[in-house]
Formats: C-alpha cells, structure tokens, sequence
C-alpha cells in the first residue's frame, strides 16, 4: 500500500515538474524572443526567425518587389513583370508573429522540437494594371476567334456554312495561378490555361439546322402595334433560328437584340394635348398621345412563341401583337379643347417613293397649307378650296401631272398624293365622300401600300374631292409629312360616334396591257441625262365596297369604281444645259 503511494507521489512530481519547466520554456522563449519572430517561422519561403516585424518587413519586401514567374504556353513564353502582383505582407507578418504567443499549447510544443512553419503571403484583392496588361497581352497572342456556322437563303435554297472551333485564354485560371504561385513566392513556370470555343457543328446539326430553316421558307411573322405594321420574311426568321447545336430553336441573343431594336424606335414619352383656336381657325393642336415603352421580356417571348408556331405548324403567316406599357398623359384633349374634338377617328397613310424634287416640295407645300383645316358639324369639307390656288405665284413648282393623256410639267404636281390620302382618311373615319374622281391611268405612288382603286384625283376647278362631317362635332385634318421617307399621313380629329367603317379588297378586271415606252425631252435636265418618272401600268377597271355601321344600323353603302387607261413607261431626256 505504501509502495503504491510512493508511485503516486514520484508521478505527480513528475507531471509538477514537466509543467514548472514549460512554464520556464515560455518565460524564456518570451524574454528571449521579444519583438521577435520565433525559430522556425517563414513567409513564403523566406526565413525571418530571429527578425524584428520591421525588418521583416524589409527583407520580404526586397524578395517580392523582385518577383517574377515565366508563363508558357506551346513553347514559347512570357514573364511577369515586377510588382505584377500586389502582396499584403503586413497581414501575413501579422498572422505569422502570433505563433508562439498564443494560448495554444501546440505552439510551444513545435517549439522544443524546432518545427519550421511556413505561412503563404496574402495576396490584396484585385488585378494590377500590370498584370492585366500582360493577361491582354498573352489572349491577343494565343486566342483564336470562333468563326459561327451561318445560315441563309440563296436563290430560294438553304444554304449552311460550318462554323470553326475557336481558342480561348482561360482568365480567371490563369490569374489564380499565378496568385497561388505567388503566394509561395514559387519559381516553377505556369501552363498557360486555354479552353475551347465550341462552334463546329456535326453533320447532324448541320441537317437538323437545314431542317428547321426549310420549315420556315415562304413564311412571314407581322409585329402590329398602333398603326406600327412590321413583317419578318423568311431571311430575317432563319437569322433568328439558333446555330451552336444545342436544343435551343432561337438564337435567344439575337432575337433580344431585335427586340432591343425595336424599343429604340417605337418607345416614346407621353405628349400633353396643345389646342389654340383663333378667329374661327385652329393654330396650334397636338393631341395628347399615350407614353409607349416596350415590355422587352413579354415581347420577347411572344416574338419566340410566333416563330416556334411556325416551325411547328403549316401556317404561313402570323402577326403578334408588340406588348407596351402606357403612360396617358397629364393633359388629354378632350380637356384643351371645347369644339368636340376628342380622339383620333381615322387615319390614312400613302408614300411618294420615285418622286422627283418638284413634287416631293409640292407634297409638303400642299400638306402645311390644308394642315389643321376644321370641319364644323353638317359642313362639307373641299380639297380645293382648303388648300387654295395653285399656281407658281402661290409658291407651287413645276412637277408632272397628267393632262390631256399625257405626263407634262405643270404647276403643283403632286396634289394628287395629298387628295389621296385625305381620300382615305375620310373613308377609314367614316364619314360621307361625297366627290371623288379617280385617275386616268393606274399611277405607281398609290399602289406602294395600297391596291389599285383607292385614289383620288384633284384639279380645279373641274375636280375636287369633299367629303361630309356627319358627326356630332367639329372634325380637325391633320397632315403629317415625312420627306425624309417620303410617307405622308393624313388624321382626322373628332367625336367617335360608335360608325365603325368596312372597306372589301379592290376587285380588278377587264386588264390590258401597257402602251409602248414615251420618251419624253425636259430642259431641265442636262442633256445626256435619261430619267424615268412613269412606269408602265395596265389598263384596268377596279372597284370596291364602302360601308359604315353603326351597330345594327346601316349608315352607308356605296361602290367606288375606276376605269383606268393602259399607260407607258415615261422616259425624260435631258436637253438642258
């Protein structure tokens, strides 16, 4: 028993003893090592046991300002320049002084057994210009551009060109390795890291792509919004269709930058309605108009659901709807005015693509002169006499006109265009026309977005086109003219009383065909100088059914004809100086 208590004492000295002589190894290693680094310790590589923090500082600095690692790649190579990377070697002194001063007793365990630590330097977050002038440098070397499959319509067939793999620096790779490396301060060079840019199709893909592009030949998608009408052809579906493979049937960049595109253009800010009227004539009107901004998600996807039904289906023609959000504005029209003009209630529209200088002046003279004209309730509206004379002393110049079975130069060529579009304007609001003469031959300006048939010709006195404001208000004319596009339109302004107005598809018969080509001489033009101002057109009779409603109640009926002559293609020839 005795024994046992002997034992007991002589590991209790023991255990007493070893504890004493840590405790004197702390002590001693902390007078000895004060403000110094304890042995063993090095940042990176770089011994600083025995160091003050300031003269490591010094010495880690020197090792790193002189850094530098070769990167390689295929043989060739480049070396990082000095202070390529930026070191926080006072964060990494700071975390690598603490060992030994610690309360952990692994610390001072390490040390009677002299274990070397090794603490990797803290790189600061972020590239240096320098290093990534050099990542730059390396990509404009090695990089290899993808080139993308294509594919496109030639003389009606599919036509699809392979694309080509591309070679591409791995950025973000390359600059973790070289941290890593830098953090060791390690002189084994790097493997540049490069990945593939997938581009070449298999021949599978290239025949599934064929086939999805054949699917949409002789096809067309419309994109309606207000009185916007857009088309996609065929061409511009297939640049839409997706071409890296994948399962994917849309190239859904390509067709968010369409979309994109289309906001640009049609994307406005509301406008305050302006209404001045003076002396029994309006001044100033604007009517108020709604903000428009192009849902690009919703837009989107019905745009891709359009084409997908395309492919899927036998249609042949789609149209969607372009999805907005509005914005009314702050003052309305209906609030500026006191005359019953409220609200759009028709509209027509004509373009004057081929005309020459003269005419397309005329175009724009006629418009400002019979712009804002106000129709009082049961008044009948003149072409002829809301734009006044026409002659050169009122500022009309000389541009071709038909006139005794030919095209000859008169004064105020190009009304015509300007009665046209009033002519359907009046029709599309409704309201009576109660004169209207249609041309003597079949003339190319009005059949550029419309049939043969909905024309009307102007020539005082003798013809004039009117029509009725049967309307409970005043009805206003506004022209809006754009040369640049040579596009007129005409609105009419009023109180919608519920009509709505049908118009059927022109009927053409009784065709013959064009006379043989006029030339005619112009001294206006230089001599030499052959220009052609009319273009041939069969003769024809056209018509076509007008009819407004109201409700159940049937408020007009009446059948528009022409009789249009065989006409030639008309040559100038230049005989002026």
């Amino acid at each position: 028993m005795k024994k046992i208590e002997n034992q007991g004492n002589i590991v209790a000295f023991f255990v007493i003893g070893v504890l004493v002589g840590l405790i004197l190894l702390i002590g001693i290693a902390r007078i000895t090592w004060h403000t110094k680094f304890y042995p063993g310790v090095s940042v990176a590589g770089v011994e600083i046991a025995g160091l003050t923090r300031e003269q490591a500082f010094v010495k880690l600095s020197e090792v790193t300002n002189a850094y530098q690692v070769e990167l390689i790649f295929n043989g060739g190579g480049w070396e990082t320049p000095h202070e390529a990377v930026m070191f926080d070697a006072q964060s990494t002194l700071n975390e690598a002084y603490q060992y030994g001063r610690r309360s952990q007793i692994e610390d001072y365990l390490l040390l009677l057994v002299n274990k070397r630590t090794n603490y990797p330097l803290q790189i600061a977050e972020g590239k240096t210009s320098k290093l990534e002038g050099l990542i730059n440098e390396i990509a404009s070397n090695i990089e290899i551009p993808p080139i993308e499959p294509t594919i496109e319509v030639v003389d009606k067939d599919i036509k699809v060109v392979n694309g080509t793999d591309g070679v591409v620096l791995d950025t973000n790779l390359l600059s973790q390795r070289i941290e890593e490396s830098a953090s060791y301060l390690s002189s084994e060079p790097i493997e540049i890291p490069t990945t593939t840019a997938k581009r070449q199709l298999t021949a599978e893909d290239m025949s599934q792509l064929r086939s999805k592009a054949e699917k949409l030949l002789g096809k067309d998608l419309g994109l309606t919004l207000d009185d916007e009408r857009l088309r996609l052809k065929a061409d511009d579906l297939i640049a839409l269709l997706a071409t890296d493979g994948g399962s994917e049937m849309l190239n859904k960049q390509a067709v968010e930058e369409y979309v994109s595109g289309l906001s640009e253009s049609l994307n406005k800010e509301p406008r305050d309605a302006k209404f001045e009227f003076v002396e029994g004539r309006v001044k100033e009107f604007a009517p108020g108009m709604d903000g428009v901004e192009v849902n690009l998600q919703l837009t989107k996807s019905n745009l891709e659901s359009g084409i997908e039904k395309l492919l899927s289906s036998d249609d042949k023609s789609l149209t969607i709807e372009i999805a907005v959000t509005r914005t009314p504005p702050k003052v309305t029209t209906e609030k500026v005015n006191e005359l019953g003009i409220r609200e759009r209630i028709g509209r027509g529209e004509s373009y004057y693509a081929h005309s020459i200088a003269n005419r397309i002046y005329n175009v724009g003279l006629a418009s400002a002169r019979a712009n804002s004209a106000l129709v009082p309730p049961g008044a009948e509206f003149s072409f002829n006499q809301t734009v006044g004379e026409v002659s050169g002393a009122t500022g009309y110049r000389p541009a071709y006109v038909i006139s005794g079975g030919r095209t000859v130069l008169d004064d105020g060529g190009g009304l015509c265009q300007v009665s046209t579009t009033v002519f359907r304007a009046a029709m599309n609001a409704g309201l009576p026309i109660t004169e209207r003469w249609a041309h003597a031959y079949r003339v190319g300006y009005y059949e550029q977005n419309s049939k043969a048939g909905i024309d009307a010709t102007v020539y005082a006195p003798s013809k004039d086109l009117k029509f009725k404001n049967d309307t409970p208000g005043h009805v206003l004319v506004q022209f809006i003219n754009d040369p640049k596009n040579l596009h007129l339109v005409v609105e009419i302004y009023g109180t919608a009383d519920g009509r709505v107005a049908t118009m059927s598809q022109p009927k053409i018969w009784g065709i013959t065909p064009p006379l043989p080509t006029i030339y005619q001489d112009d001294p206006s033009l230089p001599t030499g100088t052959l220009k052609q101002v009319d273009w041939a057109a069969s003769g024809a009779k056209a018509s076509f059914e007008y009819r407004v409603v109201r409700g159940e109640e049937l408020i007009q009926e009446k059948t528009f004809t022409s009789n249009y002559r065989a006409w030639a293609s008309v040559f100038l020839k230049g005989t002026g100086q």
